[in-house]
């Protein structure tokens, strides 16, 4: 999980920065990204062998980012009591 902190900067500069990443690049695949206008922030899912590798592509697309860090996701359960 990458953090990026945005001060005064808008989506549309975002957009452009986070276009700049390749969708994947030496096992290193962008999942996609959560903008946070309220916070100035966003927030940028990866899959790779690890955190030094999503840091050299987010060096080499020139996205600045506060912080890279190991993450889970978690799969939404079904909690209707459904049994299909």
């Amino acid at each position: 999980l990458v953090e990026r902190y945005l001060p005064g900067r808008d989506r549309a500069w975002l957009e452009e920065a986070l276009g700049r990443l390749p969708s994947e690049s030496d096992g290193v695949a962008y999942l996609g990204s959560i903008y946070i206008p309220e916070d100035e922030s966003c927030l940028c899912r990866f899959e790779a062998p690890d955190a030094e590798d999503v840091r050299l592509v987010n060096e080499l697309a020139r996205v600045p980012f506060a912080r890279i860090t190991a993450a889970t996701e978690l799969a939404v359960h079904d909690t209707r009591g459904d049994s299909r």
